[in-house]
C-alpha cells in the first residue's frame, strides 16, 4: 500500500496489486450483496482489501453501468455511453473505455465494476476536464491495469478538506499514469470514496465523516496459495516456458542415452546425471550467478540445451547483456565456452518478444544444433560450426511488420521436422491460422498451410495458443500439430506437405475446468509406455491424467498418473510448471518428473506411477521456490534423428538410406564426429533457396518412409516398427553417443 501526501495538498492512498501472485483473486459485489459500506462488504467476502465501486441510485442502489459479481450479472444494470468498466475473469483482466458500449458483459467476465469518464487509454491520460464531475476537485476513486494486465492499481484520493483538496479528472489521470496504469477508469467519488485494508481498517478519511453505504465494491482476496484468479499468463508462456515446446533438444550431458536434469541455482548452473533410472552425480555447470545478473528473466529465461558440436553431449547456451554464450559439455562439466550470436541488450534483444523466442534446432541436418531467434525483421537462424556460428539466414514472414510482435503470434513459434527431410522446420500461428516453413538448410521455403487456428475462431487467447505443440505423434518422422480448443485437445497429422483432418483427443474442455492455467499449461507429449509413439499427459485438479496413442487415436480412457493434486499443494506454479516427461534409463519409456516442495520426484508408467524416484534436492527450503530457479529446470529426452551425410566409421546408418557407412573407404574413421555440413565453411549464407539445392544436400527418395532401414540412427524410426526394435535401437544410440 502506498500513501502519499503532496504540497497541493493531496492525501493519496493506492494499492498496487500483483494479479499473478499465488492466491490473489478479485471479488466484486453480487446483486444480492448491494447496499453496504466498503468495510462491511470486505468482511462479508473475507477480503484483504476493498474499495467502493460504481455511481449509483440512492433509491434502489442500482449502478449507473454494468455490474457483475462472482459470475452473476446484475439484472437491473446496463452499459451506456459514458460508462466504462474494469473486469476480471479466469486468467484475464481488462479495462473497457466508456466509448465502447456493450449489450452485456463478455462471457469470460466473473467480476465487473463500472465507472464514468475515462482516465487513461493505452498509456495516454485523459486530456481535458469537462462538467462539474471533472472540473471541480472532489474526492476520487479509480481503478486501472498495467499494459500487460498483470498489475492492478486501486486508488483513493481524499478531498473537501484543508488536508486534501481532491482532484480533477486530468489530475487523477496523471496520477494513474505515474503509478503505472496503461488503462484506467474513474469510479464513484465524493462521499463514496473509501478504501479498507485488513489490519488497518479504513485507510482514508471519507468526506462525509464516515463510510457511505454504496451499491457495489471491488475487493481483493490474497490467500497466498493456489493459482491466482485473473493472471494473464501470456508472458510466462511466450517467454519462460520454451522448454515445454522444444526450445531445447537434449539434456543428456554424457551421451549415455539417459536424460539428465539441469537448472540454475543462485551461484550458477547445477546438473544431475541420470543413470539407469536414478540420479547419481551432481555436475557443477557455468557460473551464471545471481550476482552477475542471471536472476533477471531476460537472462535465466533464455537457457537452452542441445548438441552444438555433434558429439552427443548436451551443451548449454544462454543470453547475457552482450549476447549469447555457449558452453560445451564433455560429459563431466562444461570446460569450453564459445561465443554465440551477439544478441545484445543495446541491440534490442532485452525485449521479451525477441529473446523469448530463442530456440535450438538442427536446421541444416548436419548433426549439430543451430540457434534461431526472432528479431524485428523476422526469424534469424545461425548455423553451428561446432566452434562458433555462421552469419544468419532470415525468415521475414515472422517479422514485427507481419504481426509477430504480438505474444499470441511469437509465442507460438515451434520447430520440428515437418517434411521428413531431416532439417528442422518452423511453424507458427498467424492471425489466420497455422503456417509452417520448411527449412532448405540455408533458408526457408514457401509456407505450408496448417490448421485454421485463427484469431477469429478464438485461438488468440492464451489458454488455446499456448497449448500448440509440434510433435511426431505417430512416429512417421513428419511432425504433427496439436492444440487445445475450448472443447478439448485436437490434433492434425502431418503429411509432409500439409496436415490431415482433425483427430479429437482428450475432452479437456473449458466447461470441465481445463481453461484453468494450472491444468492446460501442463499438457505434455511423450512416450510413457515405450511403444515408440507419443502419448499425452496433463495435470487435472485431482492429479495427472494420461491418454495413450493407440491405433491412430488417443485412447478415450484416461490412465491415472502421479497424484499431483490441488489438495496436496500442486496447484502452485512453482510445482506444476516443472512437470517434464523424460527417459531416465534409455528404455524408450519416459518418466513423469516434477518439482515438489522437497525436490524433484519422478514416476514411471511401468509400476503404475506408484513409487517415486527421488531426484535433485531442489527444495523450497533451499530457495528453489523462486521463479529465477524453478523456471530454469531443463529435462529433455535425447532423440536421435537422421542427418544429410553419412558419418564414416560409426557403424550406424546416419542418413537413414538403408546402408551403413556407404561411400566410406577403409581408412575413414570419423568416429561419429560431424563434418562441416552444408554451407557452413564460409559462414555467409543469408538467402533462401529451394528444397534439394546443392547447398542444402539431397536426401534419398525413401527418406522418412522406409520400414526396413535396419540400424538407422533415428530413434524415431522405431516408431514405424514393432516395439521389439527398441532394444537394439537403444543399444545403437548408446554406442553412437559414446
Amino acid at each position: 500500500m502506498l500513501k502519499r501526501s503532496t504540497s497541493t495538498p493531496w492525501k493519496i492512498v493506492a494499492l498496487e496489486v500483483d494479479l499473478c501472485h499465488d492466491g490473489v483473486k478479485v471479488r466484486a459485489t453480487k446483486s444480492a450483496e448491494r447496499q453496504r459500506t466498503v468495510s462491511s462488504f470486505a468482511d462479508l467476502v473475507d477480503a484483504d482489501a476493498a474499495i467502493n465501486g460504481d455511481f449509483f441510485s440512492f433509491d434502489d442502489y442500482s449502478t449507473s453501468g454494468l455490474a457483475v459479481g462472482a459470475g452473476e450479472p446484475w439484472a437491473d444494470t446496463a452499459d451506456g455511453n459514458g460508462s466504462g468498466f474494469i473486469a476480471f475473469g479466469l486468467g484475464r483482466a481488462e479495462v473497457s473505455m466508456p466509448a465502447v458500449v456493450v449489450d452485456s458483459a463478455p462471457s469470460w467476465v466473473r467480476e465487473l465494476v463500472s465507472g464514468r469518464r475515462p482516465l487513461v487509454n493505452e498509456g495516454v491520460p485523459y486530456p481535458m476536464d469537462e462538467g462539474d464531475l471533472c472540473t471541480v476537485r472532489h474526492p476520487r476513486t479509480a481503478a486501472g491495469l498495467s499494459q500487460d494486465g498483470r498489475t492492478a492499481y486501486l486508488v483513493v484520493v481524499d478531498g473537501r478538506s484543508t488536508a486534501s483538496v481532491g482532484m480533477r479528472c486530468t489530475e487523477l489521470a496523471d496520477l494513474m499514469v505515474d503509478l503505472g496504469a496503461w488503462n484506467a477508469v474513474n469510479l464513484d467519488g465524493g462521499g463514496s470514496s473509501a478504501m479498507w485494508v485488513r489490519g488497518s481498517g479504513v485507510v482514508n478519511v471519507p468526506s462525509d465523516g464516515s463510510q457511505r453505504v454504496v451499491a457495489n465494491h471491488l475487493a481483493l482476496v490474497a490467500s497466498g496459495a493456489g493459482e491466482p484468479g485473473s493472471c494473464d499468463r501470456s508472458w510466462e508462456e511466450s517467454t519462460l516456458h520454451g522448454e515445454v515446446v522444444a526450445a531445447s533438444t537434449t539434456t543428456d550431458l554424457d551421451a549415455d542415452g539417459d536424460a539428465d536434469l539441469c537448472a540454475r541455482a543462485a551461484s550458477g548452473v547445477r546438473c544431475w546425471r541420470a543413470q539407469d533410472g536414478a540420479f547419481v552425480e551432481e555436475i557443477v555447470g557455468p557460473a551464471l550467478a545471481d550476482e552477475s545478473g542471471w536472476d533477471a528473466p531476460g537472462r535465466y529465461g533464455t537457457l537452452r540445451m542441445g548438441d552444438l558440436d555433434g558429439d552427443g553431449d548436451a551443451d548449454l547456451c544462454g543470453r547475457d547483456g552482450t549476447g549469447v554464450r555457449c558452453f560445451l559439455s564433455d560429459g563431466a562439466g562444461f570446460p569450453d565456452e564459445i561465443a554465440g550470436p551477439a544478441l545484445a541488450d543495446e541491440a534490442g534483444w532485452d525485449d521479451a518478444k525477441y529473446h523469448g523466442t530463442l530456440r535450438m534446432a538442427d536446421v541444416d541436418a548436419d548433426g549439430r544444433d543451430d540457434l534461431c531467434a526472432r528479431a524485428a525483421a523476422g526469424l534469424h537462424c545461425w548455423r553451428s560450426t561446432g566452434e562458433g556460428f555462421s552469419e544468419p539466414f532470415v525468415l521475414a514472414d515472422l517479422s514485427d511488420d507481419n504481426g509477430f510482435a504480438a505474444m499470441a503470434q511469437y509465442g507460438t513459434i515451434r520447430m520440428a521436422d515437418v517434411d521428413a527431410d531431416a532439417r528442422i522446420d518452423v511453424c507458427a500461428r498467424t492471425a489466420e491460422g497455422m503456417r509452417c516453413w520448411p527449412s532448405t538448410g540455408d533458408g526457408f521455403a514457401a509456407p505450408i498451410v496448417g490448421p485454421e487456428w485463427s484469431d477469429a475462431s478464438g485461438w488468440g487467447r492464451v489458454q488455446y495458443w499456448s497449448t500448440i505443440r509440434l510433435v511426431d505423434i505417430d512416429g512417421d518422422r513428419k511432425a504433427d500439430l496439436c492444440g487445445r480448443s475450448s472443447a478439448g485437445l485436437r490434433c492434425h497429422l502431418g503429411t509432409g506437405s500439409g496436415f490431415g483432418e482433425v483427430i479429437e483427443g482428450p475432452a479437456w474442455s473449458d466447461e470441465s475446468g481445463w481453461g484453468d492455467y494450472a491444468n492446460y499449461s501442463t499438457i505434455r507429449f511423450g512416450d510413457i509406455d515405450g511403444d515408440a509413439d507419443l502419448d499425452v499427459c496433463a495435470r487435472a485438479n485431482a492429479g495427472v491424467r494420461c491418454h495413450l496413442w493407440e491405433a491412430g487415436a488417443f485412447a478415450a480412457e484416461a490412465i491415472p498418473g502421479p497424484e499431483l493434486s490441488d489438495e496436496t499443494g500442486w496447484g502452485s506454479i512453482r510445482f506444476f510448471s516443472t512437470m517434464r516427461l523424460v527417459d531416465l534409463d534409455a528404455d524408450g519409456a519416459e518418466e513423469i518428473c516434477a518439482r515438489a516442495g522437497a525436490g524433484i520426484r519422478c514416476w514411471s508408467y511401468a509400476d503404475g506411477f506408484a513409487t517415486p524416484v527421488e531426484g535433485p534436492p531442489w527444495s523450497d527450503d533451499t530457495g528453489w521456490g523462486a521463479p529465477q530457479y524453478y523456471e530454469t529446470i531443463r529435462g529433455v529426452t535425447p532423440t536421435m534423428h537422421c542427418v544429410l551425410d553419412e558419418r564414416c566409421g560409426d557403424g550406424i546408418d546416419d542418413d537413414c538410406d538403408g546402408e551403413i557407412d556407404e561411400d566410406c573407404s577403409a581408412d575413414d574413421s570419423g568416429g561419429g564426429e560431424a563434418d562441416d555440413g552444408p554451407g557452413t565453411e564460409d559462414g555467409d549464407d543469408t538467402g533462401a533457396s529451394t528444397a534439394g539445392s546443392e547447398d542444402g544436400g539431397t536426401l534419398p527418395g525413401t527418406f522418412g518412409e522406409s520400414e526396413d532401414a535396419a540400424g538407422c540412427a533415428c530413434r524415431t524410426s522405431a516408431r514405424d516398427q514393432s516395439a521389439l526394435w527398441l532394444v537394439p535401437l537403444v543399444a545403437l544410440a548408446r554406442r553412437r553417443r559414446r
